[in-house]
């Protein structure tokens, strides 16, 4: 598999988990939510720079999420 399939196949995945709306999505990448429209076809075909702009947001999601997850952690941890 390429790395553009597995990025977008990521894309994917993270659309239909449901983590986050597709309308936010879009937003955090900076972009409008109808570039996520179809993105739970098999045939989904993002432009490059739609593409990257999403993977850099979902990579900021997961990373804000860790880091609050490890914040959360340590707080319980002081706490008891």
């Amino acid at each position: 598999m390429d790395e553009i399939t597995f990025q977008r196949n990521r894309v994917q995945a993270f659309v239909n988990s449901g983590k986050i709306s597709k309308r936010d999505l879009a937003a955090l990448a900076g972009l409008r939510d109808t570039v996520l429209i179809r993105a739970r076809d098999d045939d989904w075909n993002p432009t490059a720079r739609v593409l990257a702009a999403l993977v850099r947001a979902i990579d900021k999601y997961e990373h804000d999420v860790a880091k609050k997850k490890a914040r959360d952690e340590l707080k319980r941890q002081v706490a008891a």
